[in-house]
């Protein structure tokens, strides 16, 4: 709906004039107070049901970046998710399960134990060390290697160097006195301390003796020693005094560290430079650069109290041994900003026109701190009298607007100014701020609709539909639009002319409650509890994650200078970068998919974004740093330094099951003849953000495409066949750095006997066989069924050759006789007795013909004389039959036809022959015989009146079947048949039988 609206009455009449405000300078209400604390620092725990070990004493970190941990229960792995108790690396077993230490140098991992003895894992093999090799029956307790290659044993009973297969014990002709050593570092120069009961010794390279350090007589016991950034080494005491030791130099001084009272139990430096103390309170973090800072107590839930052995992995985190379990200390991409002891709860943030910023607490919980801060840009933090607000704005001249306890405060130029709301009103929250063009201030006040505030003067609008209802988000835009969010996913603008318009779903927004609204420059982009949405203009388009996350709870939304885009959710940040913003601009389409970087928890993200006051949850400061507000935290992230890890995970293969039984993984795994079902345990080692490694895998063999197991880390395989299989796994961090090269396991599936190559040759063999008695079966039934249906066909022709000799002969011999009693009737020279001779004789010849037929029919013989032979014969007998001369020839070397085609083509020309001596009434008739490479033609000839038009349209004489039946005949054969008439008079009968007939 649109409705026109004068611009003068958009609000409505004022009500009288309120007192003037209240007005306080800056240093009279600002209070400071201690600057925020920013971390990124998180803190994980594994705990024994967790599966971590307990007390574990070293740690280290192999060239595939697995985690190993060194206890008395054995050896434990760690990939970032899961703990794994070993007894094997790489399918070679463990001298024993008592281990006492673990290190890592290149691909080769080394084991000590507690009862002496050491081995090396290396390239899938594995070299054990005893006292036969040299090495004491006492407890190895730590190992090390010199950039030189020389491994370094400390033991209960001395220092020992391996050399070649073999290890020597170090002693005072090297320099050491027998005893217990505990610990070595190795300096960057390539310095070997020592630590043991005996003092701290040195080993410089180049030199083959070790010399004990002196300038420190009198102090305690060193028994550790961390190495620090610059190169130094921090010295530990066993009551946990502190000292700087140089390698090069061999100078010792204290650290002091005059600001941390507490007890220490035990102090390990990380790389970068600070301490982690831990004490009967906590674990601290100290800097010992800057002695004025309070130590940094890191928030609880360690795994226990005492801490065994500290480490930091290749990614950066700190991970530390405990008796309870395993600690990592790693840094988010989000800082957090800590209130110390404070309790907050619903927070807000604003940021100011001169790099300030103001955070704020609405818990309406008694004992919270509900106080707003500002902050300035040099960290410095400000109490203001301001409590629990529930709304904010920035206006356009830079001044910051606040909506809190029924009053309307605005911060200027140093100065607060308060005013009273509405009496009506003040007992309720202000839900949302706006300030339009004109520097009039729009308020969403819960319960009683919008209202307007402007040179001290309160109003209302003029329309109805803005004035009743209460808006959840306003937001003012650069063209001088006010855009108002409602629940249910309903919307209104209110243009510069006054003119107003509602949008909801009929324009494309599916959005529900509208929660945030913000826009840069032509762009306006709305978030509401169900997603978040563009407006082009014309139509709104709903934007999702293209990575199939969901997106929901948006209450917060920033698009900076570059064109980044910041959204803020129940799930945390999501990010989407300029050209991906660009690309959903201009697809057109009414749901877009756009990939989105998003930032959780595991990223250092707390609580969850407001859903209701106060809104909206983020901001962007003067110095581009985007700022949300969560239910209790305040945090920030820089867009220009975001970090992410470059490492690249090695994927490996760690476990094989088929049929329910495990299988060692020390080369290509062989399983047994019938095996169906495998299952495949596979990982990476990614540290930082295990959650998010991802993994895809495919079994070579079985299939060439990869599946995407997404962060599952099985495979399963049913229904296998025997063959030869390899199964490949690569692996992507949390950031989607995936390896080039994937992990492969071998895979040999043995035939069962009917799965082999011998069996189904033998099935193949016993089929055949089958087949040949079926076809043999077959040819025998067909063979019966033929001499049955023969039999059949020789009673029926003996039937018909008895009928015929019976009957047909027998008449003809009876005429035969009759004419010959009438020719001796008449007179001998009378001319009929020379026509009734040749009748007679004709006669014979047919009776002779019929009884040779008949006999034919008796005895199944159809054997006929040859085809040029029988055509000779016919055509003497029609030239006396009908006085008329036939000429036989024949072309080619003749072919043997089958008796069966050679009877068809000798009645189809004998047929043609009486055709044409008959009906032509030609004097002479030819007939051709051609025998053709790969046909036989016969051609019969005449000079005659030539076959009647009709007869050939119609194909035969009406009642004759003369023709019909020498087509019939061809046909049977194969042959093609043509009769035509001659361009110079008389008719041609022209068969062509092909040789494959």
């Amino acid at each position: 709906m649109l409705l026109l609206l004068a611009l003068a009455p958009a609000i409505g009449h004022a009500t009288p004039a309120p007192p003037p405000p209240q007005v306080f300078d800056r240093g009279q209400v600002e209070v400071p107070v201690a600057p925020y604390r920013q971390s990124t620092l998180q803190h994980v725990a594994w705990r024994k049901r967790d599966g971590a070990p307990s007390a574990a004493i070293a740690m280290a970190q192999d060239s595939r970046g697995m985690l190993w941990f060194a206890n008395y229960e054995g050896l434990h792995r760690f990939d970032g998710v899961r703990f794994d108790r070993v007894d094997a690396v790489d399918g070679n077993k463990l001298l024993a399960t008592d281990v006492s230490t673990v290190a890592a140098y290149g691909d080769a991992l080394w084991v000590g134990y507690r009862f002496g003895g050491a081995s090396v894992f290396e390239h899938g093999a594995v070299t054990h060390y005893r006292e036969a090799q040299g090495l004491p029956a006492r407890t190895t307790q730590e190992l090390a290697r010199t950039p030189d290659g020389v491994m370094w044993a400390a033991t209960y009973v001395g220092v020992f160097r391996r050399d070649g297969q073999r290890w020597a014990a170090i002693g005072a002709a090297e320099g050491i006195a027998p005893g217990n050593f505990s610990h070595f570092t190795v300096a960057p120069n390539g310095a070997l301390l020592a630590y043991g009961d005996t003092g701290l010794y040195i080993r410089q390279p180049g030199s083959q003796r070790f010399r004990r350090i002196s300038g420190i007589s009198g102090l305690p016991a060193i028994d550790s020693g961390d190495l620090r950034p610059d190169g130094t080494i921090l010295l530990k005491t066993e009551h946990r005094a502190l000292f700087i030791f140089d390698a090069v130099t061999e100078t010792v001084r204290p650290l002091a560290l005059p600001h941390f009272t507490r007890q220490r139990l035990d102090v390990f430096e990380k790389k970068d430079g600070t301490l982690l103390i831990m004490t009967p309170q906590g674990l601290y973090q100290v800097d010992p650069s800057d002695p004025a800072r309070s130590a940094y107590a890191i928030e609880g839930g360690f795994s226990g109290r005492n801490v065994h052995a500290q480490f930091t992995d290749r990614e950066g985190n700190t991970w530390l041994t405990t008796e309870g379990g395993v600690d990592r200390l790693s840094h988010g991409r989000i800082n957090r900003l800590e209130w110390g002891s404070a309790q907050t709860a619903f927070m807000s943030v604003l940021a100011g026109a001169h790099g300030e910023l103001w955070m704020g607490s609405t818990p309406g919980i008694i004992g919270f701190d509900d106080t707003l801060y500002r902050v300035g840009q040099d960290g410095r933090r400000f109490a203001t009298p301001i409590h629990s607000p529930t709304a904010s704005v920035r206006a356009p001249d830079g001044s910051a607007w606040f909506a809190a306890e029924g009053a309307l405060w605005q911060v200027r130029d140093g100065r607060y100014r308060r005013w009273s709301l509405p009496s009506g009103p003040a007992s309720m929250a202000v839900q949302a701020m706006a300030m339009d063009g004109d520097g009039t201030l729009w308020l969403s006040i819960i319960g009683h609709g919008i209202h307007t505030f402007k040179a001290g003067v309160w109003g209302r609008p003029a329309a109805p539909e803005l004035a009743a209802r209460t808006a959840i988000s306003l937001h003012a835009d650069a063209q001088g639009r006010l855009w108002f969010g409602y629940p249910e996913n309903a919307m209104a603008v209110l243009a510069a002319d006054g003119a107003l318009r509602q949008l909801g779903a009929g324009e494309g927004l599916a959005a529900g409650n509208i929660l945030a609204i913000n826009s840069r420059g032509e762009h306006l982009w709305v978030g509401g509890d169900h997603g978040f949405a563009h407006w082009n203009g014309k139509r709104f388009a709903m934007l999702r994650d293209a990575g199939s996350a969901e997106l929901f709870g948006v209450s917060g939304i920033v698009e900076n200078a570059v064109g980044d885009l910041w959204l803020h959710g129940v799930g945390g940040l999501a990010h989407i970068r300029a050209p991906d913003v660009a690309a959903a601009l201009a697809n057109g389409a009414a749901t877009v998919a756009v990939p989105m970087e998003r930032f959780d928890y595991l990223d250092g993200y707390g609580g969850i974004a407001t859903q209701l006051r106060p809104i909206p949850t983020l901001a962007e400061s003067s110095d581009g740093h985007i700022w949300y507000a969560s239910s209790s935290y305040v945090g920030w992230i820089d867009p220009r330094h975001i970090t992410h890890n470059p490492l690249m995970p090695t994927p490996q293969v760690i476990g094989l099951r088929a049929e329910g039984r495990s299988y060692p993984l020390n080369g290509a795994a062989r399983l047994p003849a019938g095996t169906e079902n495998i299952e495949l345990d596979f990982t990476a080692a990614v540290l930082t953000i295990p959650e998010r490694a991802r993994f895809r895998y495919r079994l070579v063999g079985l299939e060439d495409g990869w599946r995407d197991a997404g962060t599952r880390r099985q495979a399963f395989y049913t229904n296998m066949g025997p063959g030869d299989y390899r199964f490949e796994v690569l692996a992507s961090n949390e950031d989607g750095v995936w390896s080039t090269r994937p992990a492969t396991l071998d895979v040999a599936i043995a035939p069962t006997f009917v799965q082999t190559l011998w069996f189904k040759l033998l099935c193949a063999l016993v089929l055949a066989l089958a087949g040949y008695g079926l076809f043999r079966w077959r040819v025998q039934l067909a063979t019966a069924r033929v001499a049955e249906r023969m039999q059949e066909r020789l009673d029926e022709r003996t039937r018909i050759a008895r009928t015929l000799h019976d009957s047909f002969l027998q008449s003809v011999q009876a005429l035969i006789m009759r004419f010959d009693r009438i020719k001796h009737g008449i007179a001998t020279d009378d001319p009929l007795q020379r026509e009734i001779d040749n009748a007679l004789d004709t006669a014979d010849a047919v009776l002779l013909e019929g009884r040779e037929q008949v006999w034919a029919l008796r005895s199944g013989d159809d054997a006929q004389p040859g085809l040029q032979r029988a055509l000779e014969e016919a055509a003497a007998a029609c030239g006396q039959q009908y006085g008329v001369t036939v000429h036989v020839e024949q072309q080619g070397k003749p072919v043997p036809l089958s008796d069966s085609v050679q009877h068809e083509v000798h009645a189809i020309a004998l047929e043609a022959l009486h055709n044409a001596c008959r009906h032509s009434g030609a004097v002479v008739v030819h007939v051709a015989l051609r025998y053709a490479p790969d046909s036989v033609q016969l051609r019969v000839l005449d000079a005659g009146c030539g076959i009647d038009d009709q007869v050939l349209a119609n194909g035969a004489p009406h009642g004759h079947w003369g023709l019909a039946g020498m087509r019939e005949r061809a046909h049977l054969v194969k042959a093609s048949l043509r009769i035509s008439r001659r361009a110079g008079g008389g008719t041609e009968v022209r068969l062509e039988v092909p040789l494959t007939s």
